[in-house]
């Protein structure tokens, strides 16, 4: 997973963080007899003077079958937009992680998923620039 195509957006109520990712996770081997789906996630975490832990949910999806597993995407879009209403993103150190839950056909559903082991971490600029409304 990389981040590409980084756009830093400063308003009057909060800072904005817009950018694409390219990811290429194969979870084809966590499905089995049991496996009825996985949730996956792209998560931003990052420390502030306000909060020691940030977490946002940046992206999604949802995979149905070992077919669609390998998931393999190029320049997409963020699904949720990294915001903060506190104005503490610049000059930041966010780390991105997939990370995911498996879904059984029978049994609890423990939410004991896994995530990659490789973080990527975006180093936020100390300027931002302003977007026209229709890039937004």
């Amino acid at each position: 997973m990389t981040p590409v195509s980084r756009s830093y957006v400063a308003s009057y109520n909060a800072e904005n963080a817009l950018f694409s990712l390219d990811i290429d996770a194969d979870l084809t081997s966590l499905f089995n007899w049991n496996v009825k789906q996985l949730f996956v996630w792209v998560s931003a975490e990052y420390e502030t003077k306000t909060y020691d832990k940030n977490q946002v949910i940046l992206w999604d999806t949802i995979v149905e079958s070992v077919d669609e597993a390998h998931i393999l995407l190029k320049d997409e879009k963020l699904k949720y937009e990294l915001t903060s209403f506190e104005k503490e993103l610049r000059n930041r150190q966010i780390n991105l992680t997939l990370s995911w839950d498996i879904m059984p056909v029978v049994g609890l559903l423990k939410m004991q998923g896994g995530q990659s082991s490789n973080v990527h971490q975006i180093n936020m600029p100390q300027k931002y620039v302003r977007l026209p409304s229709s890039h937004r």
